[in-house]
């Protein structure tokens, strides 16, 4: 019954009895008066009354209890629906235990996390659950020490920790951990997220870092030794050119120069790993590169390791550079190398392929055409399937910790496909792997004849402003210029220079290192000069071609001289850029058509097939 129904029924039932009281009171006397007997029969009525307002007061009483907890119980409902919801729809898995570990609720998010459903997850110990079996003590031991404070902190707790999926693979997860005290029991509520992928993330991000800073300082340190090694190579032809007629000091001129030779492709080789090394394609005979090799895995693979070698004598001529190629098979040599622990067979081959436009896509090559095809075939350990489809990912490595930088086979598919070429890889497990290297056949490709001389090295009477910041660099450049005839103002920087010019000393070509000291570098300095002097002839050099510029052996349209170089290198490059004929805005004017160069490849060709015959 409603509260105001039962007001208006005790006030009816108030009047009732008083009126029936008075009425009773007037019948037993019989007077008209206020008499004792109407006095008790007021007293009667107001203990009724009286009685009436407890009834109501306790009906009240219950019904506010009855609407408090109607109340309370729908919200507590309410709350449980939402608390429900919230952890239906939190993308962080949510795992509820006791003090003692037994799990009390089990999310959807649970189920997807660790491959535990929650009917299996119901009452089981949590660590025995998800926890290795080597690692069960010492965890249950640290959540022990972290129940009292998580306890004492309303805030909760975070930590992390290592997990087992149900399938047997480790997650990395982070938790939310708070207490509540429900009569006298204590609940650990935990929100739970992988961040296996955010960590992995997290370790190649550092890993790249350190790559940048190693390639930094690779960079440096090859600059310098660049410098050291193009005053060793170029000093030791005039020494070889001294004692030719000596044997014995002829040896060991040799076995420095090819010393010299081996220290040059080392620092090749750290700019190619800094990423520091525009390419330089060349026309490039792989069967001969590939015999290096061997030779160069014969010296220092296990005996166990039998090296072959399949070389097509009558291979196309690769475009490509050397420098890339060379530290790319090597890397594939070592991979092969590793994958036979005990022994095994490493296959070389080349052959030529012509490729059409399914068969260029299958590989992934650049074209279709003509391509020399390399092969690196072993007997190994082979690729399992799963990992088959991400060798080529930078920093993925199968090797042991410390035992790889997972960017081996990045940077070989990496230059491939700078090259203009393809790879593919086919491999079983147990049965051995085969890398399958496509390169662009060159345009004028035949092969070179024994013996065949590249071009005699010719100097000139022009003056050269030589601009090095190495002071035994500088004079070694200025012997060699002018023991080819050059007369040289040398200047041991762009400051230097500039003042040189300023004050009118003419001079036909600038050659100038890019990497200097000061505030200028070469570049800075050629763009000033040829501001002033739209005609100038520029040659750069450099040890270490980092700028963008200095692609492809061009930096603002001059020719790049990498270090180290020789004599012969030196003096064509200096004849390249002094006789291309120029326009008064310094652009080159073109020359006219020439047959030459398809004339001598056409005679060298007919020398070759002769002495194949």
């Amino acid at each position: 019954m409603k509260l105001r129904g039962l007001l208006t029924l005790a006030m009816a039932a108030q009047v009732i009895v008083t009126a029936a009281a008075l009425l009773t009171s007037y019948a037993v006397t019989g007077a008209a008066g206020f008499g004792p007997v109407q006095f008790i029969a007021l007293l009667a009525s107001a203990a009724v009354a009286v009685l009436l307002a407890r009834l109501c007061t306790r009906a009240i009483e219950t019904a506010q209890q009855q609407r408090t907890a109607a109340q309370l119980a729908e919200q507590a409902q309410a709350s449980a629906q939402m608390t429900q919801a919230v952890i239906k729809t939190a993308l962080d898995a949510f795992v509820q235990t006791d003090a003692d570990g037994t799990v009390l609720e089990w999310s959807v998010q649970a189920e997807a996390l660790t491959g535990w459903t929650r009917k299996e997850a119901l009452g089981t110990d949590v660590v025995n659950l998800l926890i290795a079996e080597p690692l069960r003590d010492g965890f249950r031991q640290r959540m022990m020490r972290l129940l009292p404070e998580l306890s004492n902190t309303p805030t909760g707790i975070r930590f992390e920790a290592t997990l087992l999926h149900r399938e047997g693979e480790e997650i990395l997860i982070e938790a939310s951990s708070t207490a509540l005290k429900i009569g006298g029991r204590t609940i650990i509520n935990n929100f739970v997220k992988d961040v296996t992928r955010k960590r992995a993330a997290e370790e190649q991000l550092i890993q790249a870092q350190k790559m940048e800073a190693v390639g930094q300082l690779t960079g440096g340190i090859a600059h310098e030794f660049n410098n050291m090694l193009t005053v060793i190579t170029g000093t030791i032809e005039i020494l070889a050119e001294a004692v030719k007629d000596n044997p014995p000091l002829a040896t060991i001129t040799k076995l420095i120069s090819e010393a010299a030779d081996r220290g040059a492709a080392l620092t090749s080789s750290l700019l190619s790993f800094a990423r520091k090394q525009a390419l330089r394609p060349a026309e490039i005979d792989v069967n001969e590169l590939l015999e290096e090799l061997a030779k160069l895995l014969l010296a220092t693979f296990d005996r166990k390791i039998e090296i072959v070698t399949r070389l097509d004598g009558n291979v196309w001529l690769a475009l490509v550079d050397r420098g890339q190629l060379s530290s790319a098979l090597l890397n594939l040599a070592i991979n092969a190398r590793d994958a036979m622990l005990d022994g095994g067979k490493l296959t070389l081959t080349t052959r030529n392929v012509v490729f059409g436009v399914r068969e260029a896509v299958a590989v992934g090559a650049g074209y279709a055409g003509d391509y020399v095809e390399i092969e690196i075939a072993d007997t190994g350990t082979g690729i399992p399937q799963a990992l088959r489809e991400r060798i080529f990912d930078p920093f993925f490595s199968t090797k042991d910790v410390g035992k790889g930088t997972g960017l081996g086979l990045s940077m070989v598919f990496g230059f491939v496909k700078q090259s203009g070429g393809g790879i593919k890889v086919t491999s079983e497990e147990g049965s051995g792997t085969i890398f399958t290297i496509y390169l662009p056949k060159a345009e004028a490709s035949t092969l070179r004849p024994t013996g065949y001389d590249e071009r005699k090295i010719v100097g000139g009477t022009e003056t050269i402003l030589c601009v090095e910041d190495d002071r035994d660099v500088r004079q070694y450049v200025t012997v060699q210029l002018e023991s080819l005839g050059y007369k040289v103002i040398p200047a041991a920087n762009a400051t230097e220079a500039l003042a040189i010019a300023a004050e009118g000393s003419p001079f036909d070509l600038l050659f100038t290192d890019i990497v200097m000291a000061g505030g200028l570098n070469g570049r800075e300095l050629a763009e000033q000069m040829v501001a002033a002097r739209p005609s100038l002839r520029v040659l750069f050099t450099s040890g270490y071609a980092y700028d963008s510029l200095h692609a492809q052996g061009r930096t603002m349209g001059a020719p790049l001289l990498t270090k180290p170089y020789r004599k012969a290198e030196l003096a064509r490059m200096l004849r390249r850029s002094l006789d291309t004929a120029v326009d008064a805005a310094g652009d080159a004017i073109p020359t006219p058509y020439s047959v030459q160069a398809d004339v001598e490849g056409f005679l060298r060709r007919q020398t070759s097939d002769r002495d194949r015959r």
